[in-house]
């Protein structure tokens, strides 16, 4: 749930959450039973994690909070609820970044984890997260059921509620873990210049709970050259210097960006509100900098991490990889050359970090909104902080044999075609009934020349748009839906050459505006 703070009807505010988290308790507690065990039997097509809980012992719950209006007293109510219910319940003291939840479900044994936050939603926002025993969010197969527990529960005034004393602070040890991800080799460790020490690196909270995560990861992983944007390093809940603290937003990395030129910064990191999302950006060859689109960095990191995959079979699968359907086709093109079994799911990392079933193993994801999953292992959902530490280690390694990110990306495009791509967000009062509109009108015949055949994305929740233009050699894809987290419909459009990017991006440009106008006349 993610809802304005205040005290209507369907708001976030205590009743509300008390309601919710009342719900949720009855019906993880109803998950252990033998009938719904049975359940899971026989409907093997979306099974639940065998670790929601079982009935032999006491149900534990982990529940974190970012620094939004309202998270702290929201999580307190959730705890003593859950407690009140029979949970043994772990409250984080401090708000915390997103990822540290699911860390702490998989890798300690939780049963279940909530996470009080609206991530990178505008400031009048708070929201509701929760994650099953395996450490990814509930699946959406779920929403129905849990939403029917919610409204059977009666006055929330009648809710008992159990005082919660809060635990000590777990940072540090997802931080140690973290940095695991990136131990140099013991060579490094023997070397008095080490690579890392010289990479200079910029980065944004944007005022929310990263900031300390951030620089302590980073510190504790060897580099020493870092900067932060001051004016949003500290919680705020008012988030002053952005109209919207999204990375993907480019007002939102104006700051960064002017530390980044200031100190001749080699890797920009932008953070969102919960650094639950990284965006990337880097310095180019000019000396300007430059950020990397969500698609970018998905790809780059995937050819980092994913190894080659072997032959099918139970003793040699090919490696899982996931991503949205409305990101790039480029991690189609790599998969399939890297013999990776690819894998593309409706939007949303309920959906992404679920994509390998319950016998397999996921082993990279990513969704164009600078979400990525490096470490499935580790946080089996978006990780902000991993994603951040994994590419300044991979960014230290290139400066030091005179390469940048710009160069593997280069290389990936010539390899594999250059693919670009936009976003344009029309903000609107109901996305939904805009989108049906759009699905009840003709469909344009064609897009910057190019004739292209409607159909819908893959949850049959928007309209998709696809051609190929034989006479400029370009591949086109438009998207259309609505967004998940605000009151706007999202347009993605891609264009790919297999050989010239300017011809992609003439493509692109022209199919944008005749799809704008198509929007525009709904």
């Amino acid at each position: 749930m993610r809802a304005p703070v205040g005290p209507a009807e369907g708001h976030m505010n205590v009743l509300q959450v008390t309601r919710i988290s009342a719900g949720l308790a009855s019906w993880l507690a109803a998950h252990a039973s033998q009938e719904l065990s049975q359940e899971r039997q026989d409907d093997q097509s979306h099974p639940l994690p065998d670790s929601v809980f079982s009935s032999d012992v006491t149900p534990s719950v982990v529940i974190g909070y970012d620094a939004r209006y309202g998270s702290h007293i929201f999580a307190t109510t959730t705890a003593e609820v859950c407690a009140g219910a029979g949970f043994e319940v772990t409250l984080l003291p401090v708000p915390s970044p997103t990822p540290l939840v699911p860390w702490m479900v998989r890798n300690r044994g939780f049963d279940a984890g909530i996470q009080i936050t609206a991530s990178h939603n505008p400031a009048p926002d708070n929201g509701y997260k929760i994650y099953a025993g395996d450490g990814a969010q509930i699946s959406r197969v779920h929403e129905a059921s849990i939403e029917a527990a919610i409204a059977a529960v009666g006055d929330p005034l009648n809710v008992p509620r159990v005082t919660v004393r809060p635990t000590t602070d777990q940072v540090r040890r997802y931080i140690d873990a973290v940095v695991k991800l990136v131990e140099p080799r013991q060579g490094d460790l023997l070397r008095v210049n080490n690579e890392r020490a010289a990479l200079r690196v910029a980065y944004t909270a944007l005022h929310g709970v990263g900031g300390r995560t951030m620089n302590q990861a980073l510190q504790a992983a060897g580099f020493a050259l870092t900067w932060p944007v001051l004016a949003q390093h500290y919680p705020d809940p008012t988030f002053p210097t952005v109209s919207f603290p999204n990375p993907e937003e480019a007002h939102a990395t104006k700051l960064v960006l002017e530390l980044a030129a200031e100190q001749d910064a080699d890797i920009i990191i932008a953070l969102d509100p919960d650094a639950d999302r990284c965006a990337i950006g880097y310095r180019t060859s000019d000396g300007s900098h430059r950020m990397l689109s969500g698609d970018e960095l998905g790809a780059l990191l995937a050819v980092r991490l994913v190894p080659a995959g072997g032959p099918t079979g139970d003793a040699d699968p090919r490696p899982i990889v996931a991503t949205s359907a409305v990101s790039s086709q480029l991690l189609r093109a790599i998969a399939a050359d890297h013999k990776w079994d690819y894998r593309e799911t409706p939007t949303g990392f309920k959906n992404l970090s679920r994509a390998a079933g319950p016998d397999e193993k996921l082993a990279f994801a990513y969704e164009e909104a600078n979400g990525t999953c490096p470490a499935p292992d580790l946080v089996q959902d978006k990780d902000g902080i991993a994603t951040a530490l994994i590419t300044c280690a991979w960014a230290a390694e290139l400066k030091a044999r005179g390469m940048t990110l710009a160069d593997e990306l280069d290389r990936l495009y010539k390899r594999y075609g250059y693919f670009v791509g936009t976003q344009i967000a029309v903000r609107t009062t109901d996305p939904n009934a805009l989108i049906d509109a759009l699905s009840d009108t003709p469909a344009p015949a064609t897009l910057a020349g190019c004739t292209v055949t409607p159909s819908t994305v893959v949850d049959g929740q928007g309209l998709r748009l696809t051609g190929h233009d034989a006479t400029t050699g370009v591949t086109l894809r438009v998207s259309i839906r609505a967004s998940g987290t605000e009151n706007k419909v999202k347009i993605y459009s891609e264009a790919m050459h297999p050989t010239d990017r300017d011809k992609a991006q003439s493509v692109l440009d022209a199919a944008t505006s005749d799809i704008r106008r198509f929007v525009d006349r709904v």
